[in-house]
This record gives C-alpha cells, structure tokens and sequence, in this order.
C-alpha cells in the first residue's frame, strides 16, 4: 500500500474539516478502511455536493469507528448535500439484509440523512440500520481484483441491495452523482478480472469495482472534480511517473 499517499488524504481531509482524528492505527487494513471513508466524501465532494462533519455530541475531534462493536451514534458521520438530496457516510456499519432478517456489517455505509440517531433511542435496543435507509456501500480489501473476489462481492450486493444487480441503472448513482455498491482495493486487476468487469453494464450490474485505489487518490489529489474512485474519462489508469509522484507525497507530508 502507499502508505503516504493515503496519508495525505487523510491529513487534506482534516485539513479542510478543522479537525482530528481519535484513532489512526499503524494497522494498515484499519488505514484503508479510514481511507475508504475520506475517499468515498472526496467522490461526493468532486461531485458538487457539499461536506459537513457531524461529530458525536461532546466531541470536537472525529471520532472513527474501528470494528462492528459499539453503537453508531458514538462516532462521527459525514454529511454530502447537493441541492435537496443529502446522504450520511457513516464506518462499519450493521445493516439489515434485503431478503430476510439478516444483519451485516459494511465497511461504508451511505444513508439517507438522519437515519442513524444522534444518541441513544429511548425506547428499545438499536440492532441495525433498516435496509430502505441505506442508499449504497462501498467494501474494502487489501488484495489484488481476482475472479472469485468479484463474485463474492457481487454476491454481498445480492444480499444487501439487489436492484443494483438488474437494469434499468438507478438515476442519480454513478460517475457524477451517488455511488453505487463500489469494491474498494488496493490491487490490481489479476486473470480476466478486467474483462469480468467491463461485461457488468451489459449484464444489468451497476456496481463500481475501484481497484489500485492508492495509485487513484495520488492521481486525483490536485484536482477538485476527480474522484478516487473512478478514472478520468478514458475509463482506465493514467500513466503516471511513480518516483515524481512519490517526491511529492513526501513533499506534502514533510509540510504537515
């Protein structure tokens, strides 16, 4: 993983939200979740929608959510506003199953605003998001786009929101609006991964696969309207210099 690269995102968005983070472990799968998070708000932000961090009540820094336990309102949110339309981005997040009482937990989840209480309901035990309030998700792995990742994948979104799996497209969810279920990875794409990837609009799938995705926060860093979780236009990685891009990274992080 480059490490520095995600760095960055993190620093810019504490930056720009005057804020800390609670926790930020060497671990770096917990750094790529974190990453994850601020990555999915850059997509919203390049997109035109409007950031705001909501933090627990008494709590001035951003509060990150590192694993299935404790409730959600415990820690911080991010709030995307564009117009009418708002959405909660929320960390490790239980949600209800689209077919039955299942429960599962995402590492990302995108909600309709104010679905998750700001404090402790009143008035029974919380288990889990709704399905209906959930917009989208997104996942993350450390590992290289290979075949039969991709069809675990499709099968959580079978599980959880199954209309991204049939056509018509949803409005509003893609490139330059909401994203749809996005597999967040470090890798590359590995065998035929690319090919089984490039057939899913055919086959009625609107799901997002963001592989390499350090290398596409490095590439989106200077720019506001691009998004680390899709490519500019030509629908593919750019060629990029890895030795300049590493001497800025350093650069930018010798100056935070």
């Amino acid at each position: 993983m480059n490490v520095e690269a995600i760095a960055v995102l993190l620093i810019r968005f504490a930056r720009r939200h005057r804020t800390t983070f609670t926790e930020i472990s060497q671990r770096q799968s917990m750094q790529l979740e974190l990453g994850a998070v601020v990555g999915v708000q850059e997509h919203y932000r390049a997109s035109g929608f409007g950031i705001e961090v909501i933090n627990p009540p008494g709590s001035s820094q951003f509060v990150v959510k590192t694993s299935t336990r404790g409730a959600p309102w415990n820690y911080s949110r991010i709030r995307a506003v564009l117009h009418d339309d708002a959405v909660d981005i929320h960390m490790n997040l239980m949600v209800r199953g689209a077919h039955d009482d299942g429960i599962y937990c995402v590492d990302v989840g995108v909600t309709s605003p104010d679905a998750i209480p700001a404090k402790n309901p009143t008035k029974g035990k919380w288990l889990c998001l709704d399905n209906k309030d959930l917009r989208s998700f997104a996942e993350v792995k450390r590992l290289v786009v290979y075949p039969m990742l991709l069809a675990q994948f499709v099968g959580i979104v079978h599980e959880i929101k199954p209309r991204f799996l049939r056509p018509p497209a949803r409005r509003k969810y893609g490139r330059h609006g909401h994203i749809p279920p996005t597999l967040i990875v470090l890798g590359h794409f590995s065998g035929n991964s690319a090919e089984i990837v490039r057939a899913y609009p055919e086959r009625g799938f609107q799901i997002n696969i963001a592989e390499n995705f350090d290398v596409r926060v490095a590439w989106s860093r200077n720019e506001e309207t691009r998004s680390p979780l899709y490519w500019g236009d030509e629908s593919k990685a750019p060629q990029m210099d890895p030795k300049k891009v590493a001497e800025a990274l350093t650069a930018e992080l010798t100056e935070a």
